[in-house]
């Protein structure tokens, strides 16, 4: 059943009904207490999503003063997994701060760099923290280890939409640790390469910084993606207003193409919920 605000028109709650696989997304307009939703607290796989929460504990480490952003890791050849991610292509022993190793499974969903995070942290702690955080539907349950995953994400991690959007909330209103963190935070996730799910098909260019212009929209998410599923949490600058949205969604594609349709379904569902979102 859907949760919508007092509204009865939303596109994108009307693409979630004709939609032929699953989908669950929420989405607020924190500028304006705006909110719209659809089956937010049903039970989902993540797939790399969960690394937002898995980076939220590793800060919760720092802010305590159990780990340092500057602590040089050493990548080793017993690091390395398959799947999504640089440092498979990288010669084993390459040495980085963990800032970088952080900001590699954020941006780039690095597989490697997030198992050497969640065995940093610890796979018990890291729920913990997801916990303290009030996310009663939100479990970190493998590392990646394909051996264990399978073909069922929900082995790696379950979540719901409703969860993930207090956590982009709290992260949006400086609030999740601390002040300092949520800014460390929401900086790493608005380097994010993956662009094709939610903010497809919106007026994002994320090169505009790089050559001096102002961008008329910032993005900072976190995307997950395996066959026949995507999900996808970001937040979202415009105009004054701060949007925070997240969808997850399963079809029978199971290809990794650009024109996957379960990515085309999330770029359409992305810009009807910011249309939603932002209607006066």
């Amino acid at each position: 059943m859907a949760r919508a605000d007092s509204s009865s028109r939303s596109g994108a709650i009307d693409l979630a009904r004709t939609w032929s696989g699953d989908v669950v997304f929420a989405g607020c307009n924190l500028s304006t207490g705006k909110m719209i939703s659809w089956r937010a607290d049903k039970s989902t796989a993540t797939a790399s999503c969960i690394k937002l929460q898995i980076l939220v504990a590793l800060m919760s480490e720092v802010e305590k003063g159990r780990q340092s952003l500057d602590r040089l890791i050493t990548v080793k050849a017993s690091d390395l997994v398959g799947g999504s991610g640089v440092l498979k292509h990288l010669s084993a022993g390459v040495t980085m701060p963990l800032r970088d190793i952080a900001t590699l499974m954020i941006i780039l969903s690095d597989n490697s760099a997030t198992n050497i995070i969640i065995d940093l942290v610890g796979l018990d702690r890291i729920n913990q923290v997801i916990s303290e955080m009030g996310l009663k539907s939100t479990r970190l349950v493998n590392r990646i280890d394909f051996g264990k995953i399978g073909n069922d994400p929900t082995k790696f991690a379950v979540s719901t939409a409703r969860d993930f959007l207090t956590t982009l909330t709290a992260i949006a209103e400086g609030r999740l640790i601390s002040a300092r963190a949520s800014r460390s935070m929401r900086e790493i996730m608005s380097r994010q390469h993956y662009l094709d799910l939610l903010p497809r098909k919106l007026s994002y260019d994320p090169y505009a910084a790089d050559t001096g212009r102002a961008p008329a929209l910032t993005v900072a998410g976190k995307t997950g993606f395996v066959s026949g599923f995507r999900g996808d949490a970001v937040i979202i600058e415009w105009r004054g207003a701060t949007l925070v949205m997240t969808a997850f969604a399963s079809g029978d594609d199971p290809s990794f193409l650009p024109d996957n349709a379960v990515a085309r379904f999330m770029g359409d569902l992305g810009e009807a919920l910011f249309n939603d979102l932002t209607a006066a």
